[in-house]
């Protein structure tokens, strides 16, 4: 009865993983080594022989006890809620990665709703902002930009208006004999004179005459001063004598005009080559009686070509000077 108690209690201790092994595990030799120990006084009985069997047979690398504890699912689950301080210190068990359920990506499901009208949207802000960006650059230098429109209407007119022997340069940067550096509006070279033009594009009415050093503009209630044209021109004609290299026999044929836009009302009596844009072409064509041979023309252009292939250098230089005086 002894021996079959002592065989019970074996099968309870030993891990079910024993039964398909050959080793015990090592509750189970414990128990197999006290159980020799006892018995080894009398190892005639059964008890001892069979323990030491056991022992010597199964015991030999013993199976380290598992991690997790034995869960006996015949036993019910209890109602009751476990103690506040067991809760605590009990280890939650690892999550399974593979049980783990995917979060929904919002970001991404709204990039691809919108993907296809991203085109659309851009644009539709280039419209709103194309205007705006238009609006500033026109009124944050508005002079300068309602200078080069004055100026771009001129070379339309001389372009349509006079003939192809007449040649145009426009926008044209010289040196004058002192070394520093003149902008010049537009150009003109042909057979029968070479014309510098200064262009205005003043809005109101225009007070002036040839010799007054200021000439006055009045919009409304409104007025203003600027340099006279015709002065700030003369600068502009001896700088195209000085980089062409006419003589002071030829510098009469060096004609200074000044074009004012359809936006001025010229209120005072002007000598005739204070114009409106308008009739710079026509004014050009009065004259009419040669003063340079084919030779003279052919140098001056072949000078002013070379000097308009130079003009991003001189543009640059020009700048310079210009912001150094301010």
């Amino acid at each position: 009865m002894r021996f079959w108690l002592f065989t019970l209690l074996l099968l309870l201790l030993r891990s079910p993983l024993a039964y398909s092994q050959q080793q015990y595990t090592e509750a189970a030799c414990i128990l197999l080594q006290q159980q020799i120990e006892r018995f080894s006084p009398q190892p005639q009985l059964s008890t001892y022989q069979d323990s030491k069997r056991q022992f010597d047979k199964h015991c030999q690398k013993p199976i380290p006890a598992p991690d997790k504890p034995l869960v006996l699912t015949n036993i019910p689950a209890k109602s009751a809620m476990p103690p506040a301080n067991t809760a605590a210190e009990s280890v939650a068990a690892p999550a399974n990665p593979s049980a783990q359920v995917q979060k929904f990506d919002i970001g991404a499901m709204m990039l691809s709703l919108f993907t296809p009208y991203i085109p659309y949207i851009i644009g539709t802000l280039l419209l709103l902002v194309l205007p705006g960006l238009l609006i500033a650059l026109v009124f944050g230098n508005k002079a300068r930009f309602l200078g080069a429109m004055a100026e771009r209407q001129l070379h339309r007119l001389l372009v349509r208006n006079l003939p192809v022997a007449y040649q145009h340069y426009r926008n044209l940067i010289l040196e004058t004999a002192k070394g520093d550096l003149t902008e010049i509006d537009h150009l003109v070279l042909s057979p029968f004179g070479i014309f510098v033009i200064e262009v205005k594009n003043y809005k109101g009415w225009i007070f002036g005459s040839e010799h007054q050093p200021q000439w006055t503009v009045q919009h409304f209630r409104s007025k203003g001063s600027f340099q006279n044209p015709l002065h700030q021109n003369s600068k502009h004609t001896a700088a195209v004598k000085f980089a062409l290299g006419i003589s002071l026999h030829d510098s009469k044929q060096v004609h200074s005009i000044v074009a004012f836009s359809d936006r001025a009302e010229l209120r005072t009596s002007l000598p005739a080559q204070v114009c409106y844009i308008r009739q710079v072409a026509a004014y050009i064509q009065q004259f009419t009686q040669p003063c340079f041979s084919d030779e003279q023309l052919r140098q001056f252009t072949a000078r002013l070509n070379i000097m308009a292939s130079k003009q991003r250098n001189l543009r640059k230089v020009h700048l310079k000077q210009v912001k150094s005086r301010q």
